[in-house]
């Protein structure tokens, strides 16, 4: 028999290793595309245990109850492949759910008990499993039972289920419990140190990729937050007839306190500008600034659209500018 200290050491080493995060299993990043140029990390796991919502950093970067890791691309029209983020075989697929971003009551209710829309679930070693979810009608290409290598392309990412905005989510699960991959775990609170599940490779790809900014530009006509999800906004410089200048900027995450300002300049100074505190954190956000044009044209030269984001504490935390030509 064993001896009473001995049996007292494993008895804490279990419960120590039961406590710890899983090293030993590793994701890859699950979207093929530049991070901060043309995808953005929007949402991540809830770790708040109450009616409330923290991310891994205490941040507000995710919403109550929120399971999984929001990898977004710019807009609707935009293609990128969902890659298996390691090894093992298709658990279930589901395909064919229509492409339409939610933005209402009634839009919920028509994909109950289908919120994740169209995806994929893959098992992996050690009970380890992900789920992928929101990928584009007709493109999940494995289906029940393929074994899958890590960075297979699965399918494209979509807006099919509740989905908001174009994006993939990503939930990891090890024995059906969920686990945030920036943090190792859920169960340790925010304020823990962090085990990243990410691998070395997408780690580097992770690395340094904070910005917000959507996008930034001109348009001769209001500019609305559908109208930039489904790209429907003009990308061509500014012309001596246009109706009217209207700045706009389309930013995510922004944190209760931050303030915003945009500016329009040209060739004479500043044409319009508009500053915002904001009372609470926000997902997404646009801000415009505009000016319609009197009867003469806009004088030719070069235009700019200024954009600043100073965090509560007075640091700036994005500087933005894009310049146009009038001829």
């Amino acid at each position: 028999m064993r001896s009473v200290f001995a049996q007292v050491i494993a008895a804490l080493l279990g419960l120590l290793a039961a406590a710890l995060p899983v090293h030993a299993f590793d994701i890859d990043f699950p979207v093929r595309c530049e991070l901060g140029r043309d995808c953005w990390i929007q949402q991540h796991v809830d770790h708040d245990k109450s009616s409330g919502a923290a991310d891994f950093q205490c941040g507000s970067a995710t919403y109550d109850g929120h399971d999984g890791t929001d990898i977004r691309v710019r807009d609707t029209t935009v293609s990128a492949d969902v890659l298996a983020v390691a090894d093992g075989v298709v658990k279930g697929t589901r395909d064919g759910m229509p492409d339409k971003l939610v933005s209402n009551d009634e839009d919920r209710k028509a994909v109950a008990n289908r919120e994740c829309g169209n995806g994929v679930v893959i098992r992996h070693e050690t009970g380890f499993e992900t789920q992928y979810c929101h990928m584009k009608s007709g493109t999940v290409a494995v289906k029940k039972g393929d074994t899958i290598a890590r960075g297979q392309a699965l399918g494209k990412v979509g807006y099919s289920g509740s989905a908001a905005f174009p994006h993939v989510h990503l939930t990891l699960r090890k024995t059906n419990k969920v686990i945030d991959p920036f943090s190792g775990s859920i169960d340790r609170g925010c304020e823990a140190d962090d085990t990243s599940m990410w691998s070395e490779a997408a780690s580097k790809v992770l690395a340094g990729k904070d910005a917000r900014v959507l996008r930034v530009g001109l348009s001769p006509e209001s500019v609305d937050l559908d109208m930039l999800e489904h790209n429907l906004v003009t990308d061509e410089p500014p012309a001596k007839d246009w109706p009217a200048l209207i700045g706009y900027a389309w930013l995510i995450n922004l944190k209760a306190g931050d303030t915003i300002n945009l500016a329009i300049t040209g060739p004479s100074g500043e044409i319009s500008g508009h500053q915002i505190v904001l009372d609470r954190a926000k997902a997404q956000y646009m801000l415009r600034a505009g000016k319609k044009r009197a009867s003469d044209p806009w004088p030719a030269g070069n235009y700019r659209v200024n954009l600043t984001v100073t965090a509560k504490d007075g640091k700036a935390t994005i500087e933005e500018n894009r310049e146009f030509a009038v001829n």
